[in-house]
């Protein structure tokens, strides 16, 4: 059985980082695709990532579509698909897990987690969360996950301590080898489960 892997990258854009992690999982077996949301632009600072998503809210019906595609594409070519996504690249997957549950088998999720109304995934879900995160709420997370849970949904939240927002990314200064490798042991086992053997 077959199974492929769409990856959503970060507000700094498709980088080195994406494109590696990629490169390992294809070595894997999967059948990767990256898709770039902001047509080659990256960014190497805060600021500058900032700017790329500031046209977020007009561009997302574009973006949605665009995974979507992605979803679609992939999905010809494999058995199973799932998703893996990190902060901005979460929301798409999360939209993703709601209007193709038919399609993706599972999300893994770092630093971010959409609402649970008016709609939740249906499709399995791992979100990896850093204990000191600026930009997301480890306590709205595990409320989605405690409601999620009790409407019978398959969804874990799992806290790395002593982390920072953007652990699993070895570019940046707030990268934790320890807490990224114990992600990739987790999110590994949740792909076999879910996705298959390759």
């Amino acid at each position: 059985m077959s199974a492929g892997l769409i990856l959503l990258h970060a507000w700094w854009g498709l980088n080195d980082d994406v494109r590696r992690r990629g490169e390992a999982l294809r070595k894997e077996g999967y059948t990767v695709v990256t898709p770039d949301l902001f047509g080659g632009r990256v960014a190497m600072t805060i600021d500058e990532a900032k700017a790329l998503t500031k046209g977020e809210q007009e561009n997302e019906a574009a973006l949605t579509k665009m995974v979507d595609d992605a979803v679609s594409d992939l999905g010809k070519k494999v058995d199973r698909v799932g998703i893996v996504a990190w902060s901005f690249g979460v929301w798409y997957a999360w939209k993703m897990g709601i209007s193709r549950a038919d399609n993706v088998r599972g999300l893994v999720l770092f630093y971010g987690i959409g609402p649970n109304e008016p709609d939740a995934p249906t499709t399995p879900v791992l979100a990896h969360y850093a204990e000191h995160d600026e930009f997301e709420d480890i306590g709205f997370a595990r409320t989605v996950e405690k409601e999620m849970t009790a409407t019978g949904h398959d969804i874990r939240v799992e806290l790395y301590p002593g982390t920072k927002h953007w652990f699993d990314e070895p570019s940046r200064p707030e990268y934790d080898r320890k807490a990224s490798e114990l992600a990739w042991e987790r999110s590994r086992s949740f792909l076999r489960k879910h996705l298959g053997s390759r």
